[in-house]
C-alpha cells in the first residue's frame, strides 16, 4: 500500500529534480498518440505457469558453488522443500485463481488505453515448422494483417513467491509490433516486488535462480517466508497480490508512454533503481512525485537514487524531511542512518535514526553497527 504526505514535502524534492534535467528512459520507436487511436489493436497475454510459482529454497543455489555433484545434489532437496511449501500456499489460496487475476486486471488496464478498445489475441507459439524465430514471427504478424489488425502487443507474464526471504515478485516482458510493417517499436520488461528501497540493499533478482549464490549463501528457509503469505487463509498474499497487479499493470502502460500515475511510475522506478539505473529510476521517482508530491515510497526511492548517483547530501535532506512529517517509516529511517554513518563518518547523527529504524522492526545491521562503535 502506496503512502502519502501532505504538500509540505514539494518544495525539497522540486529542488533536487532540477539535477535531473536532460535525463531521460530509453526511447520508444512509437508515438504513443498514435498508438492510442490505432484503428484496430491486438493484445496477447502468455503465461507459462499455471501456479503460484515458490522457490524459496536457497539449497541449489548455494550449493552450486561446489560444482555439479553439489548442485545435482542441492537441486533434489530445494525441489522437495519448494513442493512442500507451494502445498501450503495453494491450500491456503483456496481456490483463489492468482492466473486469471493477473490476466483480468492487465488486460482490463491495457485495453482501455486503446480509442477502440483491444481485442486479444493467440500468442506468438513456437519456431517449429519454420526456418528459425523471425519466420515465426513474420507469418504470425502476416496472419494478424490478413485479419485486420494494426498493431500487437505481445505480454509474458510470470509470478511467484521467491528466495529465502519469501519475496512476492510479477514480472511483464512485452514487446509491440506494428503489424502492417513487422517493425519492433518497443520492447521492455518491467517487474514488481515486495521489497523496500534500502540504501545498502545488494539486489540479485530472485527470479533469477540458475545463478549461484555467491553473495549471501544459505541453507535455510526464513522461519516466516511462506507463513508470511499464508496466514488467514491467505489474505495478505491476496491482497499484496491484487495491489502489484495492479501496480504493474499501470507500469506498463506507462512505459508504452500511454498513461502515467504515481503508482505504475514508482514500479518503474524502483525496477530501475534495482538494476542499477538510477539516473532513469530518479526520473522516474521525480515524475511520480509531481502526480503525488507526498508520496512516501516515492521520496525514498529517490532519495537512494541519488545516493547511489553520489548526491548523498541531497538524499539526506530529502529523507530528513520525510522522517519529521512520517516518522514511521521505517527505510527512511534506516536509510537516514546509513548515509549518516557510512557516507558522513558521522556515528552521532546516525544513531538516533538507527534506533528508531530498529524500533520499528528492521533488522540489526552489525555493520552499520560496528561503524558507529568505532567512530565514537
Amino acid at each position: 500500500m502506496m503512502r502519502f504526505l501532505c504538500n509540505t514535502m514539494t518544495a525539497i524534492w522540486c529542488c533536487f529534480a532540477l539535477c535531473l534535467t536532460g535525463c531521460s528512459a530509453a526511447r520508444s520507436r512509437h508515438d504513443p498518440e498514435q498508438l492510442r487511436m490505432t484503428p484496430r489493436p491486438a493484445h496477447s497475454l502468455a503465461m507459462h505457469q499455471t501456479d503460484m510459482i515458490v522457490a524459496v529454497s536457497p539449497v541449489r543455489q548455494t550449493m552450486q558453488i561446489g560444482g555439479s555433484i553439489p548442485t545435482l545434489l542441492g537441486a533434489g532437496i530445494s525441489a522437495v522443500q519448494d513442493s512442500r511449501h507451494g502445498k501450503a500456499v495453494r491450500a491456503a489460496l483456496g481456490g483463489y485463481d492468482p492466473h486469471a487475476v493477473f490476466e483480468e486486471r492487465l488486460e482490463r488496464r491495457i485495453a482501455g488505453q486503446f480509442s477502440r478498445g483491444s481485442e486479444r489475441v493467440a500468442p506468438p507459439g513456437t519456431s517449429a515448422g519454420f526456418a528459425n524465430e523471425r519466420e515465426a514471427r513474420r507469418a504470425r504478424l502476416e496472419g494478424l494483417r490478413r485479419a485486420g489488425y494494426t498493431t500487437a502487443l505481445d505480454l509474458e507474464l510470470s509470478f511467484g513467491i521467491y528466495g529465502p526471504q519469501g519475496i512476492l515478485a510479477l514480472k511483464v516482458a512485452g514487446e509491440l509490433f506494428d503489424i502492417q510493417t513487422g517493425r519492433l517499436l518497443w520492447r521492455d520488461e518491467v517487474a514488481w516486488y515486495s521489497v523496500d528501497l534500502f540504501a545498502d540493499m545488494r539486489w540479485r533478482d530472485p527470479m533469477q535462480r540458475m545463478t549461484p549464490n555467491i553473495t549471501a549463501p544459505r541453507l535455510s528457509v526464513a522461519d516466516d517466508a511462506v507463513g508470511q503469505w499464508t496466514r488467514d487463509n491467505a489474505a495478505p498474499l491476496r491482497a499484496a497480490f491484487e495491489q502489484a497487479t495492479d501496480d504493474i499493470a499501470s507500469a506498463v502502460v506507462a512505459a508504452l508512454g500511454l498513461d502515467e500515475t504515481p503508482e505504475g511510475l514508482y514500479t518503474l522506478g524502483a525496477h530501475l533503481l534495482l538494476n542499477r539505473k538510477y539516473a532513469a529510476a530518479a526520473e522516474k521517482f521525480t515524475r511520480a512525485l509531481e502526480l503525488a508530491p507526498g508520496m512516501t515510497e516515492a521520496v525514498n526511492g529517490l532519495a537512494v537514487a541519488l545516493a547511489k548517483k553520489g548526491q548523498v547530501d541531497a538524499a539526506i535532506a530529502l529523507n530528513k524531511e520525510l522522517a519529521e512529517v512520517q516518522p514511521d517509516f521505517m527505510p527512511g529511517q534506516y536509510n537516514l542512518a546509513w548515509w549518516h554513518a557510512m557516507e558522513k563518518k558521522n556515528p552521532e547523527q546516525a544513531r538516533p535514526y538507527y534506533e528508531k529504524a530498529v524500533a520499528l522492526g528492521v533488522a540489526p545491521n552489525r555493520r552499520l553497527e560496528r561503524a558507529m562503535k568505532e567512530r565514537r
